[in-house]
């Protein structure tokens, strides 16, 4: 089965805020919510959540997805993900690479079957 990934090459169907959606569950996002705001620091409504995956035309994308560099570029291009972007390893992303290294391995696998 092909995963759902983002511009940046996390996969969206292993995220617990898609898979929540997916399933509307607001329980499951409101418990998310609440420990996205403890893991981060900051309060997080249950709106922010809601996520059918940073590239989907559909209006339920989480809060971070609408303020995301990576997505808007990919959007802009666009481009499926940022494997392929003849910019690829651009400076924005090699700084979410440092977040995410299991993005890169997504990306680098793609890249490497264009």
């Amino acid at each position: 089965m092909e995963r759902l990934l983002g511009a940046c090459g996390l996969a969206c169907d292993a995220c617990p805020a898609y898979v929540a959606t997916r399933e509307n569950d607001a329980e499951m996002i409101a418990a998310i919510a609440a420990r996205w705001s403890e893991e981060y620091g900051h309060h997080i409504k249950p709106e922010y959540v809601w996520c059918e995956g940073c590239l989907t035309e559909a209006e339920r994308k989480c809060g971070r997805a609408r303020e995301c560099d990576v997505r808007a570029c990919a959007l802009e291009r666009g481009l499926p993900n940022c494997a392929h972007c003849d910019d690829y390893g651009c400076e924005v992303l090699a700084g979410h690479f440092e977040m995410a290294p299991e993005a890169k391995a997504a990306l680098e696998n793609i890249r490497a079957n264009l």
